[in-house]
């Protein structure tokens, strides 16, 4: 039995490409020093005195910069390739974390942090792009898990790291630890990946067949994604997917708080499900990977995010055992769906526009995370917890239906054409 568990593991971690695993070391590196976000709203209640209504709106500047870089990224990504796009990120939020911390103007604070966003946003959609350029089809998925799992082990530090910072020295000295691990991040990046493939643009190929063909008779692979009715389908799913997700972060914390849980109690559910996704996820993607097509993954977990939300007011109700369930249930939904999401878009997107649509992927998630405290928290005060949470599900299981049809459609037609949909 340990042998097979053992032989698990290694299968599900074998086969990645180096290039791809230091990717994932320059992640790692970036994300622990993800220390600002975490203590933004308290530098700026706290420390600068500003009200909770002015510190949200510097969080929605933050989060509709997050839009902005993950479209502008992912075509830059297409110009200029990857390696040019990543680089710039790196250094350029590295550089605009540090003149963030000695910006005093409220106004401009809001400008600087939209930057700072646009900057560091820009990052995803390109590293995406590289990570399918780097990785055979066959281990694509798997490689996507790797880099999720190396930014959730960097915000598990970073946020730790980031208060004995506070506590130790000063606010300020968060912007400067922030803005040197961007800065040292670019270094490894620099030498650990040389220029490569991936910092030319990228070009079609000759021929390409997939779910665009199906679902948009007469595709050409010089299609705008904004143009390409399955990718539009999937980010509007994403879209509704994701904001049910996020409230993990904003209202369910709130919510439990409020039903007596403690803060000792509500760190515990973050932990659990930081250490599912570090021990479970990639063996998971390789079990999943074998057995089915990423948009039936994607599907399944799409279902799993919106089920778990109609658990929640039960599960706080039965006590710290539901919420566990709860956590269980939401995250063995992420890891199903959120490295297939990438790797359905990679896969499927023309060569010459990979980093667009995966930029479009990426800033339907940015949106959310935006979209996700708006909606939830004003809902929960004008409607209560319970109501809002279910009305969120509600748009989560919209979203899943969305994806269901898409399979369900692209999966017909492909039949008649003698081919299988993935």
């Amino acid at each position: 039995m340990l042998d097979r568990l053992l032989r698990l593991y290694r299968n599900a971690y074998s086969g990645l490409p180096r290039r791809v695993w230091y990717l994932s070391i320059i992640l790692l590196i970036n994300r622990s020093g993800a220390m600002v976000i975490p203590f933004l709203t308290v530098y700026l209640t706290a420390s600068r005195g500003y009200s909770a209504a002015k510190a949200s709106w510097v969080m929605v500047a933050f989060g509709l910069g997050g839009v902005v870089g993950n479209y502008v990224g992912g075509l830059l990504n297409d110009r200029f390739g990857s390696w040019h796009i990543q680089l710039f990120s790196l250094i350029s939020s590295g550089l605009i974390f540090l003149l963030l911390g000695y910006t005093n103007d409220y106004l401009l604070f809001c400008v600087v942090i939209f930057s700072l966003s646009v900057a560091a946003d820009s990052f995803r959609p390109a590293n995406r792009a590289a990570v399918a350029i780097y990785s055979p089809p066959e281990v694509l998925t798997k490689a996507y898990g790797l880099q999720r799992m190396a930014v959730n082990l960097g915000f598990s530090l970073g946020p730790m790291l980031g208060g004995l910072i506070v506590t130790a020295i000063s606010y300020r000295a968060l912007f400067w630890a922030d803005g040197i691990t961007c800065l040292l991040s670019g270094l490894a990046f620099i030498l650990l990946l040389p220029k490569d493939e991936t910092a030319r643009p990228l070009v079609p190929k000759s021929a390409e067949i997939s779910v665009s063909t199906t679902l948009n008779p007469g595709h050409k692979s010089s299609v705008a994604g904004h143009r390409q009715f399955w990718l539009v389908l999937v980010c509007l799913a994403n879209l509704l997917v994701a904001t049910c997700f996020f409230q993990l972060f904003n209202t369910v914390p709130v919510y439990l708080e409020k039903t007596g849980y403690s803060l000792l109690q509500i760190g515990y559910i973050f932990t659990l499900s930081g250490t599912l996704i570090v021990a479970f996820e990639m063996p998971l993607l390789y079990l999943t990977e074998m057995r089915y097509r990423p948009l039936q993954v994607l599907v399944i977990g799409s279902f799993l995010i919106a089920a778990s939300y109609f658990f929640l007011p039960i599960a706080v109700f039965t006590g710290v055992a539901g919420i566990a369930l709860f956590t269980i249930l939401l995250t063995v939904g992420e890891m199903l769906y959120m490295p297939f999401g990438n790797t359905f878009v990679a896969t499927h997107a023309p060569e010459a526009r990979r980093g667009e649509y995966l930029g479009l992927l990426s800033a339907s998630y940015s949106l959310a995370f935006v979209l996700s405290p708006l909606l939830g928290l004003n809902a929960a005060e004008w409607l209560g917890f319970d109501v809002a949470t279910y009305l969120l599900a509600v748009g989560g299981m919209v979203g899943f239906l969305a994806l269901a049809w898409l399979y369900r459609i692209g999966f017909r037609r492909e039949v008649k054409r003698g081919n299988l949909v993935s």
